[in-house]
């Protein structure tokens, strides 16, 4: 009926007692109890929602909490404490330990007690000092350890291993200071950057290919690129905690040897030495871990190089004359082995100062000397050079005597120099105020070599080292 049509309608209108949710029809403490349940978690779940978004999402906030845990293990920082200090944004010690560093280091202490306080809202004054005693532990006690790391840097010594191209030096750093027990223990080996020089960029220019191909082209722009990547590969190698680093080759011999050679070779101008020198000095003086505490000298004849180049096939290396190989050792000489006197064959070297020329080995006795004269440059004046003859044709792989051999000689001088660098500041001073006589050693044609005895009889060679210089270089 319309009657019955009616209560239907306003029964669905208002809802019947059935159809109304529970917590609706329920009366009492209990129901009431019930509802308060409910929208306390739907607090909780809307804080939890605003320290995700605070979070940058669920990852984030995980992170956040992981890292923020470990700020419970600071004296002072309770759960409440913690949770103010991730709120202002230190979610671990990390963060702690730079504030101190960037506001706080160096000064008192108790301004960083005022800034927890006040800014992050600790309230107890004794937390915030604990928080700020712990912090300022840590970052002293990273700083001693920075220190110390450092002052063992300093008293690692550096090698620079010089030689002509394809004297061995390769051979030497790989079979000999990287495979014997004398040197494995003591040596990091820093080998000359030649892959950096044949691929450089994205487009991998070969400068050293170019250089070769065109020298007069390429001369300075080459001479310039080696120096820039010596410099980036002794800051690489500058952190290595072995006693000894060997460095193959050095800018003293890029600016003693080859420059000189490009140079009077007509490939670099007047205008371009003239750059070449003005940066070199200062750059140098300001780079002290450029400069060596030692040279290691493997000395072979430009023949002998010239026939060890070719058996490599260096594909850059095939425009490279023996007149050239011969012109490169000759200003090797000069550096490492000057001469003195217009006479040919007659060569002096600087003898040792006598309390320390006592104390070397017998096995390199007379194969240490010190690089000194006019021609030197004055950062490596007085630093010992050793010589080590590489002559002979080696087979490493069978003669294990004979590597040992120049590994000991090796050992010896890092002991030499290294007591050398712990002597006292007196002697030293003393020593300088000597004049230091020259050993003059006569000598008819061929390689002179330190003990009086040549390595190369079984070899036809006799070079005139005092041809003019630019006749090696014509070809």
């Amino acid at each position: 009926s319309p009657i019955d049509d009616l209560r239907r309608h306003r029964r669905r209108c208002t809802g019947s007692p059935s159809s109304r949710p529970p917590s609706l029809t329920r009366r009492g403490g209990g129901g009431e109890s019930e509802s308060e349940n409910e929208e306390e978690e739907e607090k909780r779940r809307g804080r939890a929602g605003e320290r995700r978004l605070r979070g940058g999402g669920s990852a984030a906030a995980a992170a956040a909490a992981a890292g923020s845990g470990e700020l419970l293990s600071i004296p002072g920082v309770g759960p409440r404490n913690q949770r103010k200090l991730v709120d202002n944004g230190f979610e671990g010690v990390a963060q702690l330990k730079q504030l101190y560093r960037d506001k706080f280091f160096g000064k008192y202490s108790e301004k960083m007690v005022e800034f927890l306080q006040s800014s992050v809202g600790i309230i107890h004054k004794n937390h915030a000092e604990s928080i700020t005693s712990f912090i300022k532990e840590s970052v002293d006690e990273e700083l001693k350890d920075a220190d110390s790391s450092k002052a063992s840097q300093k008293k690692r010594l550096t090698f620079c291993v010089e030689g002509n191209i394809s004297v061995g030096k390769s051979t030497f750093l790989q079979r000999i200071a990287n495979e014997t027990i004398e040197l494995r223990d003591l040596v990091e080996i820093v080998p000359e950057p030649v892959a950096k020089w044949q691929d450089i960029g994205p487009d991998h220019f070969n400068i050293l290919d170019a250089f070769y191909a065109e020298p007069h082209r390429y001369a300075y722009t080459f001479q310039n690129y080696v120096f820039v990547t010596r410099v980036m590969q002794e800051r690489e190698s500058s952190g290595g905690i072995k006693p000894l680093r060997l460095m193959e080759r050095s800018v003293f011999s890029d600016r003693m040897v080859f420059v000189r050679a490009v140079h009077e070779a007509n490939w670099m101008n007047e205008m371009e030495i003239s750059i070449y020198d003005s940066w070199f000095d200062p750059v140098v003086s300001s780079l002290p871990g450029l400069i060596p505490d030692g040279f290691i000298y493997l000395r072979a004849s430009p023949d002998t190089c010239h026939k060890r180049m070719m058996l490599r096939k260096r594909a850059e290396e095939g425009g490279v004359t023996l007149d050239y190989l011969q012109g490169l050792h000759e200003k090797h000489e000069s550096w490492l082995l000057p001469s003195k006197g217009g006479g040919t064959g007659v060569l002096s070297v600087s003898q040792l100062p006598t309390h320390l020329e006592g104390s070397l080995p017998p096995a390199i006795r007379d194969r240490v000397f010190y690089l000194e004269g006019d021609h030197m440059h004055s950062s490596i004046q007085k630093v010992p050079a050793l010589v080590l003859d590489c002559e002979p044709d080696i087979d490493f792989n069978k003669d294990i005597e004979a590597k040992r051999q120049y590994a000991q000689q090796v050992a010896e001088f890092f002991q030499f120099v290294k007591k050398k660098k712990e002597a006292p500041s007196e002697q030293t001073s003393t020593d300088k105020n000597r004049i230091n006589p020259q050993i003059m050693l006569p000598h008819k044609g061929g390689l002179w070599v330190p003990d009086g005895r040549n390595p190369f009889s079984g070899s036809a060679m006799n070079l005139n080292f005092r041809r003019a210089m630019s006749s090696y270089l014509s070809t």
